[in-house]
């Protein structure tokens, strides 16, 4: 299913002009969320990421509500997968296009294993989330971290972790990462740049209700190789254990197991309230 703008189009006719500044600068914002059960879990949340990316990122009079609609018209027709939304800058600074479009769910290794690497173009701490400038916004200029999970792989790993040049952990190339250690559930701050993470948002939101113990922290790779258990989140992966990081084999704890649960929970409870 597919939507540019409020028009629903056939597949081959959905595409994007080489011109466009999204294409040859990278100049878009975009959202993807994970349908379950003909659900789009955690609307409103990404979309009020949606908004703050397009403030960052300077698009002016987005229609937030033909995004919500179309995320609805899409999710209504799939069990599962995602719904992606791109905004995305076209020939000139003042004009844009909104594309919409259904994509199958994603294969996660059952072994999930990460090589650190460093991330020279990561902020990594240097300035401020809540200030005006880029850092926390969900840019479409995602080459560095793709570049950096293609390594990862190609070094028999199922992607990367990356480091700030303190060696610092800030996130995966297309994931938060959390940790647990003496049965405290720790993510990094979002003051490193890392990406504003909905499912980090709902975990701190959990442990604010006393249902798991949470706490933000910073910790570096060799701080990390010395805890309980390692687990990567985003929308398509809600708690996944990592088996490995580098030379350091971890186990799986049971509260992960809990996390996982909290978060099905929540799933059916948004769901039923929808």
């Amino acid at each position: 299913m597919y939507f540019i703008n409020e028009e629903e189009v056939e597949k081959e006719h959905f595409h994007i002009p080489v011109e466009n500044l999204a294409v040859w600068r990278g100049d878009g914002v975009f959202e993807a969320l994970k349908i379950h059960d003909y659900y789009p879990f955690g609307i409103d949340k990404h979309i009020e990421r949606l908004k703050q990316s397009c403030r960052k990122q300077l698009f002016e009079n987005v229609d937030f509500n033909l995004i919500e609609n179309n995320i609805l018209k899409i999710a209504s027709q799939y069990k599962n997968g995602y719904v992606r939304i791109l905004i995305l800058r076209n020939s000139s600074d003042e004009d844009f296009t909104i594309y919409s479009f259904y994509q199958l769910p994603i294969n996660i290794p059952e072994n999930y294993k990460l090589e650190s690497q460093p991330a020279p173009w990561h902020p990594g701490g240097d300035f401020e989330v809540n200030s005006d400038n880029i850092v926390g916004s969900k840019s479409t200029s995602y080459a560095y971290n793709i570049k950096q999970t293609r390594e990862a792989i190609r070094n028999g790993f199922s992607d990367a972790l990356l480091l700030s040049s303190k060696g610092v952990v800030l996130e995966g190339p297309t994931f938060s990462v959390g940790w647990i250690k003496d049965e405290i559930i720790y993510v990094p701050d979002l003051d490193l740049g890392i990406l504003d993470s909905i499912t980090r948002k709902y975990l701190l939101e959990f442990g604010s209700k006393n249902k798991i113990n949470t706490a933000v922290s910073r910790v570096t790779i060799d701080e990390l190789y010395m805890v309980d258990t390692v687990f990567a989140m985003s929308t398509a992966k809600h708690g996944i254990f990592v088996s490995k990081i580098d030379d350091k084999e971890y186990k799986q704890s049971p509260l992960l197991n809990t996390i996982q649960d909290l978060f099905k929970k929540e799933v059916l409870k948004e769901k039923q309230e929808s």
